[in-house]
């Protein structure tokens, strides 16, 4: 397409990168959300899907581009059983909630909204765009001190040449997303980025958990946010990837050590 008709092909770049694919739950993520206080709020006239575990201190988790509140079902047990409330959501366009596109602002303001509801959060856990998404919000002005970015992308080049490869797309079409990007918001495609804003986040625990071999996300993404964010503590894993890293125990209980200590020891 791009080569027969250029400037469609850019425009429908554009609109897929804005339209999350909607992929069916595992069994185990189903029989976890029939366990959960469902309840829904209302963002931009859709309905969105919160998800609540147990009783306790609230620690909100944030799912990534494509995914769905269900995916921290591993940490719903061990988070509980330590005395927190598990609080998560699908954001629009995804999972249970209503809506065709989306972007990470959309998950940046339901954050905040949610915040509102329960009023301070112990910790922010976010997969992927959720951890940008995560990190959005507190550089806002929220007030949790404790976020933990698990295969978060950080740097813009590498999340849109993601993308681009995705799609069999040339460079071309990134040229046309900047150029959209500025003019529908105001800001540069970089400047939303994880990397950009954490040059200017207050002091708060930050924690990054990267697997080694996540084809999605690199290290270099967790170390351009060590660049401009010393204090950051890494982990690293091996062969869990992009998504499955969500379910390793240990990375569990590395998260719930982190929450309860600011100093973690290296459990991996």
């Amino acid at each position: 397409m791009e080569k027969v008709v250029p400037w469609l092909a850019k425009r429908w770049f554009v609109r897929v990168f804005f339209t999350p694919v909607r992929y069916k739950m595992p069994d185990g993520e189903v029989e976890m959300l029939k366990k959960a206080r469902n309840y829904q709020i209302m963002y931009e006239n859709k309905k969105v899907q919160v998800y609540e575990w147990g009783e306790g201190k609230p620690v909100l988790f944030v799912h990534g581009w494509m995914g769905r509140g269900g995916q921290f079902r591993k940490f719903v047990p061990i988070f509980n059983e330590a005395g927190y409330q598990v609080v998560s959501f699908d954001a629009t366009g995804h999972g249970g909630s209503e809506g065709r596109k989306s972007h990470l602002m959309h998950f940046v303001n339901i954050i905040e909204m949610l915040q509102k509801d329960y009023g301070h959060f112990e910790m922010i856990i976010g997969h992927s765009l959720g951890g940008v998404a995560a990190m959005h919000a507190i550089h806002r002005g929220m007030e949790t001190n404790k976020l933990i970015m698990i295969s978060s992308p950080t740097i813009a080049d590498k999340i849109v040449g993601e993308f681009l490869h995705r799609l069999n797309a040339s460079w071309r079409c990134k040229d046309y997303f900047d150029e959209y990007i500025m003019k529908k918001y105001g800001q540069t495609f970089e400047e939303y980025t994880a990397s950009h804003i954490a040059k200017d986040l207050r002091k708060i625990d930050l924690l990054l958990i990267y697997d080694e071999d996540d084809r999605e996300v690199d290290m270099e993404n967790p170390q351009a946010i060590i660049d401009v964010y010393p204090s950051a503590q890494l982990i690293t894993t091996n062969g869990l990837g992009h998504t499955r890293i969500l379910k390793d125990e240990i990375v569990v209980k590395t998260c719930l050590q982190f929450l309860k200590t600011p100093h973690l020891e290296p459990v991996l």
